[in-house]
């Protein structure tokens, strides 16, 4: 079961729908996320927005969801944003490492499907969690 809730949307590009957006900087408000492995996921954008429609509200959904994938996912991985587009990517490898580099992984979530391509459509179960890789 999927939990809705709807955001001001506090960017001003175009928005997809199935991407992962991030708390803006106002209560009540979401963005695309600055970078990869970003902290703050709200959940994925349900519906589009045109361009310039900062400040209109976004459904964004919880639990079950619609992403896109910014290239290879294997189902039953756990994934994050991949960049400051809003995709997913697989992050198992990482949330895996062994103790070297230290290292803070922002899992958002289970692929439920496989992903090939960026832009192709993956189920993802939501679930946070950080994973710190420690030095040894």
């Amino acid at each position: 079961m999927n939990s809705y809730q709807s955001y001001k949307f506090e960017g001003s590009g175009a928005l997809a729908a199935g991407l992962a957006v991030v708390a803006g900087s106002a209560a009540g408000g979401c963005n695309l996320p600055g970078a990869a492995n970003a902290k703050g996921f709200m959940g994925f954008t349900t519906d589009s927005l045109v361009a310039s429609s900062t400040g209109l509200a976004v459904p964004v959904a919880r639990g079950r969801c619609r992403a896109v994938a910014a290239g290879t996912i294997t189902h039953g991985d756990w994934v994050n944003i991949a960049d400051n587009t809003g995709k997913v990517q697989d992050c198992q490898t990482a949330v895996d490492a062994a103790p070297g580099t230290p290292a803070e992984v922002n899992v958002i979530g289970k692929a439920e499907t496989d992903a090939v391509n960026s832009g192709d459509i993956v189920i993802v179960t939501t679930q946070e969690f950080v994973v710190q890789i420690a030095t040894s």
